[in-house]
């Protein structure tokens, strides 16, 4: 709540003062400093204290939204009050928020709303559902509930996904194909389209024989595209990738980066998710929406299991790339190790993912990432960009 409330004073773009500090602590501290402090002098200010008074008293009361509080005399959670102003539905609170805050304190306060409060009900609503900004913090909470969404609201809920979904994979798709497109082979084209890069001068020159006098144009008939380097030599790229509720950002990132490396012929990609339990989606890759939400996000990890089935994936140890993502505690480190001295003795290359997001940082065990260095691994925290950068450079 301080956050959203120094956000709003940075909005008013005033100089420290005595008044602006006390009407500044009078927001963070809510009703109960009136007394000693006031009312909030501030034009505005009175309106955006009974907006943050909606959310953040449930830090001193248990309260339902969906409370009928316009009653005199009742308060959320049934509570006997004075004449106080009534209480705006969720929908008229998130439109309220939306007119009166800044973009980055909203977005702070529609995600305490659904996780801090365990609010959840409101994506229960279509039209709320519908209403709330797209980010990562929604994509998330939506993952979580579907599986008690109601079919018309779970519809909603994956055209949000998509729109979230598609905004980052157009980004990784160009990161991603700039960096595979030397493995191209200029030297040799084909009348078939491997690579989707035309060999323009070919084409060109094969077609003159169709040039049209009258029309002054040459007419093509056969369109020649540069060979893929690796289309009789592929690279096996297998993720594992951790589901666990801390590695919300690793999930998103690997499953759309699994599902872009998919389209490249250098590749023969395999998605493998995991907690206690081992998913292969490799046949869903065509469908990353359908990849999202198959996502469980939670539970307990084994990692030694889900390494374990990877190696099974394996077919030529040494054109095989194996990506773990994970905060790399498991509750059986010993055969942790084991599955990964397994893999790497076979011959194929390692990385191991602490955290995969979009500064590079992350939480995760640094005791084991060193004993996996130790073993040959490359281990560290990084953001798409690098990861792609160091399964370019394993496979060039």
């Amino acid at each position: 709540m301080t956050t959203v409330c120094f956000g709003v004073f940075e909005m008013l773009n005033r100089d420290i003062e005595t008044e602006y500090l006390k009407n500044c602590w009078r927001l963070i501290l809510g009703q109960s400093s009136e007394e000693s402090l006031g009312s909030c002098s501030e034009p505005g200010l009175s309106d955006m204290e009974s907006l943050l008074n909606f959310l953040y008293q449930r830090e001193y009361e248990q309260s339902d939204l969906y409370q009928d509080t316009s009653r005199e005399g009742q308060m959320p959670g049934g509570k006997s009050a004075g004449r106080g102003k009534s209480q705006p539905t969720v929908f008229q609170w998130l439109e309220k928020i939306r007119s009166t805050f800044p973009q980055k304190s909203v977005e702070i306060m529609e995600k305490h709303a659904i996780d801090k409060y365990n609010l959840k009900e409101i994506l229960n609503d279509k039209k709320i559902l519908e209403s709330l900004e797209p980010n990562k913090a929604l994509l998330q909470t939506i993952l979580q509930m579907k599986g008690s969404m109601k079919p018309e609201v779970l519809e909603s809920a994956k055209k949000i996904v998509k729109s979230i979904v598609d905004r980052i994979k157009l980004s990784l798709e160009e990161k991603i194909y700039k960096r595979f497109s030397a493995f191209i082979n200029k030297n040799r084209s084909t009348v078939y389209s491997i690579s989707n890069e035309l060999d323009f001068i070919k084409t060109i020159n094969k077609n003159l024989k169709n040039y049209d006098f009258e029309s002054e144009q040459i007419l093509f008939e056969d369109f020649f595209f540069y060979e893929n380097i690796h289309k009789k030599n592929k690279w096996d790229l297998i993720l594992v990738v951790d589901e666990s509720g801390s590695m919300m950002d690793s999930v998103l990132y690997s499953s759309i980066m699994a599902s872009i490396f998919a389209t490249l012929p250098v590749f023969r990609t395999k998605l493998v998710i995991f907690d206690t339990e081992v998913v292969d989606l490799t046949s869903e890759l065509h469908n990353i929406i359908e990849v999202m939400f198959k996502i469980r996000l939670g539970g307990g990890t084994d990692i030694a299991k889900a390494l374990a089935y990877s190696s099974t994936l394996i077919t030529n140890p040494h054109k095989t790339v194996v990506v773990l993502v994970s905060d790399f505690y498991d509750w059986d480190m010993r055969r942790f190790y084991q599955e990964v001295a397994s893999i790497i003795d076979g011959g194929s290359k390692f990385i191991g993912v602490g955290a995969l997001s979009d500064d590079g940082s992350g939480v995760y065990d640094k005791n084991a990432a060193k004993k996996l260095a130790e073993m040959g691994a490359d281990v560290a925290a990084l953001t798409p960009e690098a990861l792609i950068d160091w399964i370019r450079n394993i496979i060039k």
